[in-house]
């Protein structure tokens, strides 16, 4: 399989939004109603906010591109999670997401491990995600890579309210 591992750059900004619509349909989408799934997607998956998000200096994007084509992406940055009293120098792994055809061949472990190298390059003392609670496969992985459950939020999509994890590890785990 021919894949490569690369900073999304402004014309791919069309094709980003796209996939975070796509992955997050494939993975949640029956889930939600029509109109809570588009609410969503519209909010967070649009050309508009990529855009604003791959120039925000702050955040740091990774994408695999498979044959021309976006099939999965990572997101890290400053903490955004309500979390009270993070560690000074704590960050935060803000989104991995692959095509569902894509999972168990080792690409989200490609992920994780660009965002901990970045996160450790960065000077991170602890390193924080959400996952949804009902996703086991995704709280496996993560409890794997020596992340654990240290608090719960409401996430909304739409107007329906998700119960999310929030799990933590050190930037260098023992």
């Amino acid at each position: 399989m021919s894949l490569h591992l690369r900073t999304p750059i402004e014309s791919d900004i069309p094709r980003l939004a796209k996939l975070g619509r796509d992955t997050f349909i494939e993975t949640f989408g029956p889930l939600y109603s029509e109109k809570d799934l588009q609410s969503f997607l519209t909010e967070v998956y649009s050309d508009a906010t990529v855009a604003q998000e791959l120039a925000d200096p702050t955040l740091t994007h990774q994408v695999i591109e498979h044959q021309d084509d976006l099939i999965g992406f990572a997101k890290i940055g400053p903490i955004h999670l309500p979390i009270e009293n993070p560690a000074p120098g704590a960050m935060e792994i803000w989104q991995i997401y692959l095509r569902q055809e894509f999972l168990g061949q080792g690409l989200g472990e490609l992920l994780l491990t660009w965002a901990l190298d970045q996160l450790t390059v960065a000077g991170a003392s602890e390193i924080y995600l959400s996952v949804f609670s009902e996703n086991d496969r995704a709280i496996r992985f993560y409890q794997k890579h020596h992340f654990q459950k240290c608090g719960e939020y409401g996430f909304p999509v739409g107007d329906q309210i998700d119960q999310e994890w929030i799990m933590r590890r050190t930037a260098q785990p023992s």
